[in-house]
């Protein structure tokens, strides 16, 4: 009986208490960066020809997609609500399989999301002030919610490549007998 509780309670902490922290904390973070950046309209040089705060706001999606539609606003306020349910829906249905860094990529694309979805609700736009230059090229502005999105995005891609039970890239396990088939091999570990 004890082995249940400790399990359960371990369980509880991976996969709820510590997603909750995380993602109210990357939430955090996101607004609390933005409010500075908006407030003292920051423009200043972090690391020379590299790195620079750069306030600017941005009205639509992922590189300005839809910032010069009147009705791209509407649209993500509209769609971004059904997307966090299907995520939250998604992140349930990993942590029915266990699946940890599948939980923790949701985590960071639900965090960033909401936290863009905030400014969309208050703003009408996004505060965007983190800016990178590679030589003559300037990368798109962006903020905290994005990097959480980003990241949620990569790691999402890696479960499915390699950590998935169905997995692209996954190790199949060699088998001493090539005769033995993968389902053989279940069916004598479900005896």
């Amino acid at each position: 009986m004890q082995g249940i509780r400790t399990f359960d309670r371990k369980r509880l902490i991976i996969f709820i208490i510590i997603p909750v922290v995380l993602g109210l904390a990357f939430i955090g973070i996101d607004q609390i960066t933005k409010y500075f950046a908006a407030r003292d309209k920051v423009n200043s040089t972090v690391i020379e020809n590299f790195f620079y705060l750069s306030y600017s706001t941005n009205s639509g999606a992922g590189f300005s997609f839809l910032a010069d539609k009147e009705w791209g606003q509407t649209l993500f306020k509209i769609i971004t609500p059904f997307a966090l349910v299907a995520f939250f829906a998604f992140y349930c249905f990993a942590v029915k399989k266990s699946y940890k860094w599948l939980a923790y990529s949701i985590v960071l694309i639900i965090s960033g999301t909401i936290g863009n979805f905030i400014d969309r609700l208050l703003n009408s736009e996004v505060v965007d002030f983190l800016s990178f230059h590679f030589g003559s090229y300037i990368f798109p502005t962006f903020n905290v919610a994005d990097i959480c999105l980003t990241v949620g995005v990569i790691m999402l891609i890696v479960h499915f490549l390699f950590f998935d039970d169905n997995a692209v890239f996954k190790k199949k396990r060699k088998t001493e007998n090539e005769g033995i088939s993968e389902s053989d091999i279940k069916e004598d570990e479900n005896l």
